[in-house]
């Protein structure tokens, strides 16, 4: 189906309305007020843009940084929780690791069918030890301009995670930005000058606000003040876990919706049941909740993105028009994508169907259906 129509409450720029969306190959070719009677589909629920996940490690049992050819299946299935468009993630990795993950997930790009794989995000290996998570430390490195040309270079690189107070950090985050990397600060233990001088530097964007990083006391904000105290977007694990709801509703009154980007950093256990996984070359216990190392360390997450939008309504009251803002306009904005994270005329056909109950009823992707719920 090249060509087709679906009708009803839209998250158009200026709130839901009832309008006829019509879909040309790849892209909405218009909009138009009202139900259309002849529409292909019609729904009760809310059409919003299609939600995009900045950071995934892996699912459905697959880990991008021992096999990069995973992407394809988790691809696939990816939809099914709403995301039409999602950057894998590699974490901390022996350096001559990167080029070969690189050319798998590259060469695996070409085949995906499903959610777009927009590119990479390279979590590691320019992280604090101090704030290195469930990241091997022994794999970490000091930032290095020219050691970055052997891996940075890549198209498919989007965006980078690094700790912006390491030496040679600073000459690092302006390379990047120079071959149209975006650079996030996380992992970090930043004091609040140094995070600025991140910003100052290149930096435009948070890896997972509060976890891994220096945090908020009132004599030294640290990384955390820094973004609360600024524009600088950020990614937000809504689990529960990972941040507690009463933060995540501080979070939201002081950011808003254009400061959040919803993330699951989800690892091999997204979608399976509870047991033993793998997050790159650490053991990883999962329960119906969390993804723990043995010492408790959190590693990665099994949350869905549908969920998030459901998890970010409960905990702050927040309207579903800037939970969706969340998981797709303000994600789309962090890495340029002007046609994407909006139903527009023009922009491209990623979206998502959402029933009464915020589960999801049909995706979208570049203007095929990619998933639709069994009736």
């Amino acid at each position: 189906m090249n060509d087709f129509s679906i009708c009803g409450k839209a998250l158009l720029p200026d709130g839901f309305t009832e309008v006829t969306v019509f879909i040309s190959d790849t892209q909405i070719s218009s909009i138009k007020p009202g139900l259309d009677a002849h529409a292909d589909f019609h729904f009760d629920g809310w059409i919003a843009p299609g939600l995009i996940d900045l950071q995934v490690n892996g699912a459905y049992s697959f880990d991008f940084t021992t096999d990069g050819k995973s992407v394809v299946p988790v691809a696939q299935r990816l939809p099914a929780t709403g995301v039409t468009a999602f950057l894998p993630t590699i974490i901390t990795s022996p350096l001559e690791n990167y080029q070969p993950i690189l050319h798998d997930i590259t060469s695996a790009t070409k085949d995906a069918q499903g959610a777009e794989i927009l590119g990479v995000h390279l979590e590691g290996p320019y992280l604090n030890p101090k704030r290195k998570g469930a990241h091997n430390a022994s794999f970490l490195r000091t930032p290095n301009v020219a050691e970055i040309e052997s891996w940075s270079g890549s198209a498919l690189v989007r965006l980078a995670t690094l700790a912006p107070e390491l030496p040679g950090a600073l000459d690092t985050i302006r390379r990047l930005r120079v071959q149209g990397v975006v650079v996030s600060a996380g992992h970090s233990d930043a004091d609040y000058a140094q995070a600025m001088t991140g910003f100052e530097n290149g930096v435009t964007y948070g890896t997972h606000l509060y976890n891994a990083m220096s945090s908020f006391t009132h004599r030294e904000p640290g990384l955390v003040g820094a973004y609360l105290a600024t524009n600088v977007p950020c990614g937000l694990i809504v689990d529960g876990v990972h941040v507690h709801p009463a933060v995540v509703n501080a979070t939201y009154r002081a950011k808003g919706a254009r400061g959040i980007t919803l993330v699951t950093d989800a690892m091999a256990a997204m979608g399976m049941e509870a047991g033993r996984y793998k997050l790159a070359d650490r053991e990883v216990i999962v329960d119906a909740n969390s993804a723990r190392l043995e010492d408790g360390t959190l590693a990665g997450s099994i949350l869905q993105m549908d969920a998030a939008i459901r998890n970010m309504i409960d905990y702050t009251g927040c309207s579903l028009a800037d939970a969706i803002a969340m998981a797709s306009t303000t994600p789309a904005r962090v890495l340029g994508l002007a046609n994407k994270g909006r139903i527009d005329q023009g922009c491209d056909a990623d979206l998502v169907v959402l029933d009464k109950s915020l589960q999801v009823a049909m995706t979208i992707a570049r203007g095929k259906i990619v998933y639709q719920k069994e009736k």
